[in-house]
C-alpha cells in the first residue's frame, strides 16, 4: 500500500469524508476515492472500513500522517 492509501485511510479511521480527506491533503474527492478504491484493492476487502480494520491489523495505520 502506498503512503497516500495509508494516509487516506488513516483519515478515514478517523471519520473523515472523501470531501473532508481532499482538503486535508491537497487533493480532490475524487483523487481520494481513488487511493481508497486502491487501498482496497490491494488489502482484498469490499468497503472503507474492511480497508481500515485489516490495515490496523497489519500495522499499515500508524500515527498521524
Amino acid at each position: 500500500m502506498s503512503r497516500r492509501q495509508a494516509e487516506c485511510l488513516y483519515w478515514v479511521q478517523e471519520g473523515k469524508s472523501a470531501v473532508d480527506i481532499g482538503v486535508i491533503l491537497g487533493l480532490s474527492a475524487r483523487t481520494v476515492e481513488e487511493y481508497i478504491a486502491k487501498a482496497c484493492e490491494k488489502l482484498g476487502v469490499r468497503t472503507r472500513v474492511q480497508a481500515v480494520v485489516r490495515a490496523r491489523r497489519l500495522g499499515l495505520l500508524g500515527e498521524e500522517p
